[in-house]
């Protein structure tokens, strides 16, 4: 299939199967790494039935980002000027694939250097992202109708899980209750450090942009910090998390009304993390999952003011 690379005007040279992709292979039919007569290597996707007109948005929108100089490695439009290209009854969209350094796991989390990168990226991802409209008029994502859902869907299948989540949704009242006023701005949507292309300690490029859309503007950093804590609880408030916010602060980023619901929004997006080990049927990530979501919501009370006490240092 490495000749649908010409649906791009590119000249197909060899399949790179030596290349393993980053991100998620998930997120489509199937991917692959595709070397063109250049020595140019890209990723070639073939997507799902269903997927061209969110794609086809992703597209135009990370084509915005890009140009707006945000490291993106933003699909490429076809000779239509579409991001999404139809061949055979089957739709394709082709992006620059970016190397990058190993991420060191779990030592990233005390890497200020890492979290000041990531913290600028997400300042800039607001700032560019304002003059984005592709999904002004989508359906607004509701977190709430999403927890409840999964709970749900937990209460018949997985009893014990449901039981143990029980006390978590009452940490999660004063986040829901303000979802609606919360400020929002274009967001990644899955942002975390194995979404990210590393030169050493810089984003090299943010990946696997699936989830985007409008969501309360803190919405990329909180879910990066559930993935710094589920390495280690304590990181949430040394090296990467502090030099993340107080990246954001000094750029203006860093809005009131999102900061004080920060802890309870961690807490939160974990629930869509246990529903990816759920569905993968992973038990040990699941077990651990439920002690970290306890844990976070016996310190919502104190993350909010230890991270404002770093900032003021």
């Amino acid at each position: 299939m490495i000749e649908n690379l010409s649906l791009w005007g590119l000249t197909p040279s060899r399949l790179r199967t030596d290349i393993l992709l980053p991100g998620s292979p998930e997120r489509c039919v199937e991917r692959m790494a595709v070397e063109d007569d250049s020595g140019r290597v890209w990723m070639l996707e073939q997507l799902r039935p269903g997927q061209f007109d969110r794609r086809e948005s992703i597209g135009r929108s990370l084509a915005a980002l890009e140009a707006a100089g945000l490291p993106i490695p933003a699909y490429r439009p076809g000779p239509d000027g579409r991001f999404v290209v139809e061949k055979d009854e089957s739709h394709w969209q082709v992006s620059p694939f970016v190397p990058g350094d190993p991420l060191p796991q779990p030592e990233f989390v005390d890497a200020a250097e890492r979290g000041e990168s990531l913290g600028a990226f997400v300042a800039d991802l607001r700032h560019a992202g304002a003059a984005v409209h592709e999904f002004n008029t989508a359906p607004p994502f509701i977190l709430e109708d999403y927890v409840n859902e999964l709970m749900g869907a937990m209460a018949p299948r997985r009893p014990d899980v449901h039981e143990a989540f029980l006390p978590v949704l009452g940490a999660l009242v004063p986040l829901f209750e303000a979802w609606s006023d919360l400020p929002v701005a274009l967001c990644q949507g899955d942002f975390h450090p194995l979404n990210v292309i590393w030169r050493d300690c810089d984003v090299a490029a943010v990946i696997d942009w699936e989830f985007t859309g409008l969501r309360p503007a803190l919405f990329d950093v909180a879910n990066c910090f559930g993935c710094v804590g589920i390495e280690d609880p304590a990181a949430l408030v040394r090296g990467l998390a502090p030099a993340l916010l107080s990246t954001l602060r000094d750029r203006g980023s860093l809005d009131a009304e999102n900061f004080g619901l920060l802890p309870e929004l961690v807490l939160a997006l974990r629930f869509a993390w246990m529903s990816e080990w759920l569905r993968k049927q992973d038990e040990e990530m699941a077990k651990l999952e439920v002690q970290y979501m306890r844990l976070l919501t016996n310190s919502i009370d104190s993350l909010l003011p230890a991270w404002a006490t770093l900032l003021d240092k």
